[in-house]
C-alpha cells in the first residue's frame, strides 16, 4: 500500500508539471529580457600589490624624484615579472635612463620588454624607444633598418610617424641627405597636424645641403605636395650662394605672385632685399676690420700699413682698388657691427680681419650670415669651419710643426728627438702635434720633459733627458757618443789631466738627434747655455716662430749655432718680392717689416687677384675664385687656399750663423715628394716605426747659406 501511494503522487506531480509548461513557458516571454551586464573579475591580491606599488612609482617618476622612481620601478617589475604592470615599469625604467642619456642601459631595459611582452601596447611603445636608442648610439645602420620595419608593423599611424622620422634622422646622420628629405615627407604625411611645423623645419635643415641637381630631382618628386614650395626656395638659395642674382630674383617674384597668402611669404620677400642689396655691390671696395684702438692697437697698426702699402703698390699697377677702415678696438659687438656697415653701407667686395679671437668669430658669423667673403688674420684654429666665406690667413701650429719635422726627418735624415716644452696650453699643443708629425713619418721620441713657464733653472729637466738625473745602475749601456766621451776622458787621466770630480763624472747619454723647444726666445736665451753646460752638444735644436727676435741672438749665440726654428715671414730673405718689399717698406715707414705687415701685404694680393678675374661681378663668384687660387707668389711665399678657407704656405726655414739669422733655402716640394713616397710605402694597416727602415731617399739635404 505505501509502496503504491508513493507512487501515485509522483504521478500526481507529473501531471500537474506537465500541465503547467505551456504557462510557465508563456510568462517567461512576456518578461521583459534582462541587461547583460560586464562583470569585472576580482583583481587577485598580487596583481592589486603590483598596481599599488606602479602607483606609487608613478608619483615619484611625475614628481622628478627619478632615483625613488627607478628603485620602485625595478622591485616591481623583480616581484611581478608576469605581471602587465611589469610592463609598464621596465619601460619607465628604460625612459629614465634615456632622459639621463644612459642609451645603452635605456637600449636593454626596452629590448626586455619587446621580449617579455612582445604583442602588449607597452612592446610598441619600447620598439620605438629602442629605436632612438640606435640614434643616440650612432647605430645608424640599425635605426634606419628597424626604422623601416617599424613603418609597416606599428598599428598606429602616430607610431609610425614617428619611425619615419627617426629614419629620416639617421640618414641625415649617414650624409644621404635626399633619402633623409623623403622619410621627413613620410613623417609628416603619417604625424598629426601639430607635428608639421617641426618635420618642415627639419626638411629645411637638411635641404641645406642638397646641390641643384639633387633639390632638382626631388621638386620633380614631390611637384603639387609637400615639401615643394621648401625645394623651390632652397633653388632660389642656390642661385644666390653662385651669384646668380637675376634667376633668383625672378624666382622670388614668381613665388610671391602665385603663393601670395603662403607662410613662406616672408622668407622670399626678405631674400629678395638681399638680393636687391647684393646687387649694388661696389667690386672695388674693400673692407677692414683692425684694431685701432684698445689692446691690439699696435698690432692693428702694423697690419694697417701693410694693407696700404699693398693698396698702392696695386693701384700702380693698374689695380683700382679702395680701401675702407673700420675700428674694432678688439671688441667683438663692434666687429660685428663694422662688418653690417661695410656690407650694407659701403657695398665692399670683401673684408679684411680682425684679429682677436672673440672678434675674428663674431665678425666671421656676420659675414656668413650676409654672404661677404672675410679673411681673418686670427691665430684662432677652425674659424674657418663657420661658413663657406670665411677665410684664415696665419702661420697655423700645424704647418709649423710639419715643416720642422720634414726638414729634420726627411731632410737631414733625423731619427731621434727629444722634446723640452713649457707647461702651459701653447707648450702642450705644439709637441702634441710635433710627436704626431715625427710618429706618422717614423722617427721616434727619445725623452719628454716640461718645465714651469716662470722657470729659469733648467737642470733637473735637462739631467732627467740625458739621463743624469737618477742614479745609474752599474754596467748601464752607453750610446757611441757616450763611448766617444768617454774615452776623451780616459785618455786625459792616462796623461795626468783631470781631477777628482771628472773622475767621479758620469757622462750624458745623448741618445736624440735633435731637441724640440717650443718656447719664446727669453726661455730659450737661457735654456741654450745650460744645455751647454750639462755637456748636452752635437744635437740640433729645433723652435718656432717664437724664436724669431734678434734679442735671442744677443743673448745666446754662441749657444745655438745652426739651430732651425720657423716663421712666417723672414725679412733677411733672398727671395726676390720679399726683398723688394722689405726695401720699399724701409723707405715708406723707416724699419724692416715683420710677419703682421707681410700678412696683410700677402693677404690683398689674394684679393686683388681674385678680383682680377673678368667672370668675378659678385660676392659669391668672388669666394669661388679665392677657393681657385694656388701656388700664387707673395712676399712671405708661395700661397695656395684650400677647400676649407684656410691660406697655407711654406714657412721660412730660419737658422743662426755666427751672430746673425740666415734663412735655410728648402725644397718644400722635394720633402713633400719624400713624405709620400714614405708614407705610400707603409701598407693601409702598418704604422711606420723605426724598426721597418724606409725606402731609400737621396742624400740628406744641407743647409744652405750658412
Amino acid at each position: 500500500m505505501e509502496k503504491m501511494a508513493g507512487r501515485l503522487t509522483v504521478k500526481v506531480v507529473r501531471n500537474i508539471a506537465l500541465c503547467m509548461l505551456p504557462y510557465i513557458l508563456f510568462g517567461c516571454a512576456l518578461l521583459p529580457a534582462k541587461k547583460e551586464v560586464a562583470v569585472k573579475a576580482p583583481v587577485e591580491a598580487a596583481e592589486k600589490e603590483a598596481l599599488q606599488q606602479l602607483a606609487m612609482a608613478e608619483e615619484a617618476f611625475k614628481a622628478g624624484n627619478l632615483e625613488e622612481a627607478s628603485q620602485r620601478y625595478r622591485q616591481l617589475a623583480m616581484a611581478f615579472p608576469r605581471s602587465p604592470q611589469a610592463a609598464r615599469a621596465l619601460l619607465r625604467q628604460g625612459e629614465i635612463d634615456y632622459g639621463l642619456e644612459k642609451y645603452e642601459k635605456a637600449a636593454s631595459w626596452f629590448q626586455q620588454v619587446i621580449n617579455e611582452f612582445p604583442v602588449r601596447p607597452e612592446g610598441d611603445e619600447a620598439r620605438l624607444w629602442l629605436l632612438r636608442c640606435y640614434l643616440k648610439l650612432e647605430r645608424f645602420n640599425d635605426a634606419v633598418e628597424t626604422g623601416r620595419s617599424l613603418t609597416k608593423y606599428l598599428p598606429k599611424k602616430s607610431q609610425k610617424a614617428v619611425a619615419a622620422e627617426v629614419v629620416g634622422d639617421a640618414e641625415a646622420a649617414r650624409l644621404n641627405y635626399a633619402r633623409a628629405v623623403k622619410w621627413y615627407v613620410k613623417s609628416y604625411e603619417l604625424a598629426k597636424e601639430d607635428k608639421h611645423i617641426f618635420l618642415a623645419a627639419k626638411v629645411d635643415i637638411v635641404l641645406k645641403n642638397l646641390g641643384r641637381d639633387e633639390v632638382v630631382a626631388l621638386a620633380a618628386e614631390y611637384p603639387e605636395s609637400f615639401p615643394n614650395l621648401q625645394l623651390q626656395t632652397r633653388l632660389v638659395e642656390i642661385d644666390m650662394e653662385t651669384g646668380r642674382f637675376g634667376m633668383a630674383q625672378e624666382q622670388l617674384q614668381s613665388l610671391i605672385e602665385r603663393w601670395p597668402d603662403h607662410p613662406l611669404v616672408d622668407t622670399w620677400e626678405g631674400m629678395g632685399e638681399r638680393v636687391e642689396e647684393w646687387l649694388k655691390v661696389d667690386m672695388t671696395a674693400i673692407g677692414c676690420v683692425l684694431p685701432l684702438s684698445g689692446r691690439y692697437q699696435a698690432y692693428g697698426d702694423r697690419i694697417l700699413r701693410g694693407l696700404v702699402m699693398a693698396a698702392q703698390d696695386f693701384k700702380n699697377q693698374g689695380a683700382d682698388i679702395q680701401l675702407i677702415i673700420k675700428d674694432s678696438g678688439g671688441d667683438p659687438g663692434l666687429a660685428v657691427a663694422a662688418v653690417r656697415e661695410l656690407v650694407l653701407d659701403n657695398k665692399v667686395a670683401a673684408i679684411i680681419g680682425p684679429l682677436s679671437r672673440v672678434a675674428a668669430e663674431a665678425a666671421a658669423e656676420e659675414a656668413q650670415k650676409l654672404w661677404v667673403p672675410i679673411i681673418t688674420l686670427t691665430q684662432k684654429e677652425g674659424v674657418s669651419d663657420i661658413g663657406n666665406y670665411v677665410f684664415r690667413y696665419f702661420l697655423s701650429n700645424e704647418q709649423q710643426t710639419r715643416a720642422l719635422v720634414e726638414y729634420a726627418v726627411l731632410g737631414l735624415d733625423y731619427k731621434r728627438f727629444a722634446i723640452l716644452y713649457p707647461d702651459d696650453s701653447y707648450g702642450t699643443r705644439l709637441i702634441n702635434l710635433f710627436w704626431d708629425e715625427l710618429e706618422r713619418l717614423g722617427a721616434e721620441v727619445r725623452g719628454v720633459e716640461a718645465y714651469d713657464p716662470s722657470q729659469t733653472d733648467f737642470a733637473d729637466q735637462i739631467k732627467k733627458l740625458v739621463g743624469l738625473y737618477y742614479p745609474r745602475p752599474e754596467g748601464a749601456a752607453t750610446d757611441v757618443a757616450e763611448g766617444e766621451k768617454a774615452a776623451e776622458i780616459s785618455s786625459a787621466r792616462l796623461q795626468g789631466e783631470g781631477s777628482e770630480d771628472q773622475e767621479e763624472e758620469e757622462i750624458p747619454i745623448v741618445d736624440f738627434d735633435a731637441i724640440f723647444i717650443p718656447d719664446g726666445y727669453s726661455q730659450v736665451g737661457l735654456i741654450a747655455p745650460q744645455l751647454a753646460y750639462h755637456d748636452v752638444t752635437g744635437v740640433k735644436l729645433l723652435g718656432t716662430n717664437l724664436w724669431n727676435s734678434q734679442k735671442l741672438v744677443e743673448m745666446a749665440a754662441p749657444y745655438l749655432q745652426d739651430a732651425v726654428f720657423v716663421d712666417g715671414f723672414f725679412s733677411g730673405s733672398g727671395l726676390p718680392l720679399t726683398s723688394q718689399f722689405v726695401q720699399s717698406y724701409e723707405q715708406t715707414f723707416g724699419g724692416k717689416p715683420g710677419y703682421p705687415e707681410a700678412q696683410a701685404y700677402d693677404t690683398m694680393r689674394l684679393l686683388i687677384e681674385g678680383l682680377r678675374q673678368p667672370e668675378v661681378t659678385s660676392r659669391p663668384i668672388l669666394r669661388d675664385a679665392l677657393l681657385g687660387i694656388q701656388s700664387l707668389p707673395g712676399v712671405a711665399g708661395t700661397a695656395s687656399v684650400g677647400p676649407d678657407g684656410e691660406v697655407s704656405k711654406p714657412p721660412f726655414l730660419i737658422t743662426i750663423y755666427r751672430r746673425r739669422m740666415e734663412e735655410i733655402q728648402v725644397d718644400f716640394e722635394m720633402l713633400r715628394q719624400r713624405r709620400r713616397k714614405y708614407l705610400e710605402y707603409f701598407t693601409r694597416d702598418e704604422l711606420p716605426s723605426p724598426e721597418k727602415p724606409p725606402p731609400a731617399l737621396s742624400p740628406p739635404m744641407s743647409s744652405i747659406g750658412q
